[in-house]
């Protein structure tokens, strides 16, 4: 009843603002009851790092984070990758990863990083461009395997997966959700339908696993990619995010692309069934306000989760505010699961 209580609401402000124009949403009425607090991390010399995967590799924590270099109205993005304590304060340096050669004229365009681990091995999951001319079919999802010698990373080996079911010039490919299947590497290239491929990591290819199409109640855009998925007492748990356009508070009144945070699980074996999914989004109250920033392509209100770690009863979801934030918000592990409704 209290799921259904929530999305009556959202439904009818939303009814309210979009067909009689009265008001806006404040997003700050609606923060999620099984939020503990938020935490800002500011990273050494890169004062608009964005978009942070984060995992328990080693017995630390290790973050990723984006970097938008220079003019920020290019195609340029960077990755680097830093240590933290577990207050999640930054430890070290901070490096960039060199995802080109050092003669190449072709600027690094890695985008949105994720961070998972895969028996012994650690990978990096990102978008790129390596080709000299920006284009859709150019973006594509890379697999990067990552070695650490005790005092920097370095890039193994990396694949730029091209050959796969659905595979379109016309899409520009971004957010495909890693995870750990039996240490073996599977991305779900989409959630709804939930679509699973193995990428075969010296060939480019990747063959798929399993299709299952359940529907889910959220109602605020496609569900999209966000942080890697891990097995949380027998099932898989991930965050995805959506965005629409909405005029709120938050915005000023003014009609943007909002983007809005929801969790979901599927089974932990094949055709790895989505069985529950949050019905409205998850929200903190520092969410979608904050200092303003020269946006890279577009005004917009972003929250964009790329990981998350459970630690006993709680989760912390790292998260990208405004595309020059770095955040983590701890959520109540066991309010989160109870707010998920089963999928139909």
């Amino acid at each position: 009843m209290k799921i259904l209580r929530c999305l009556i609401c959202f439904i009818a402000v939303l009814l309210n603002q979009q067909l009689f124009g009265v008001g806006y949403l404040d997003l700050e009425h609606y923060t999620s009851d099984f939020i503990i607090q938020t935490k800002q991390i500011h990273i050494p010399h890169y004062p608009y790092a964005f978009n942070p995967s984060i995992i328990r590799w080693k017995g630390k924590l290790l973050m990723s984070f984006r970097i938008i270099p220079g003019n920020k109205k290019s195609f340029n993005s960077e990755i680097g990758l830093i240590w933290l304590d577990d207050q999640f304060n930054p430890t070290g340096e901070a490096q960039l990863l060199a995802f080109r050669d050092s003669d190449s004229l072709v600027p690094s365009r890695a985008e949105d990083g994720r961070l998972v681990e895969v028996g012994s091995k650690l990978f990096l999951v990102y978008s790129d461009c390596p080709d000299q001319k920006v284009s859709k079919a150019g973006f594509r999802i890379h697999v990067a395997e990552l070695d650490y010698n005790g005092k920097t990373f370095s890039i193994l080996h990396k694949t730029k997966l091209t050959q796969y079911e659905g595979q379109s010039d016309q899409l520009r490919e971004k957010n495909w959700v890693p995870f750990n299947y039996q240490n073996t590497l599977l991305l779900s290239y989409s959630i709804d339908p939930h679509l699973v491929f193995h990428p075969k990591l010296w060939s480019h290819v990747c063959n798929t696993v399993s299709y299952s199409d359940q529907k889910s109640y959220w109602g605020w855009g496609d569900l999209r990619g966000g942080t890697p998925a891990l097995l949380i007492d027998g099932q898989y748990l991930a965050f995805f995010h959506s965005s629409i356009e909405l005029a709120t508070v938050q915005s000023g009144g003014q009609s943007m692309l909002h983007y809005f945070m929801g969790a979901y699980a599927f089974n932990s074996y094949p055709p790895f069934t989505v069985s529950r999914a949050s019905v409205t989004p998850i929200i903190a109250p520092e969410f979608y306000s904050g200092t303003q920033y020269e946006h890279y392509w577009k005004p917009v209100q972003a929250i964009f989760p790329c990981g998350f770690l459970v630690n006993n009863d709680t989760i912390w979801v790292a998260y990208g505010r405004q595309d020059h934030e770095v955040w983590v918000v701890q959520l109540d592990k066991r309010g989160l699961m109870r707010s998920l409704a089963p999928t139909y």
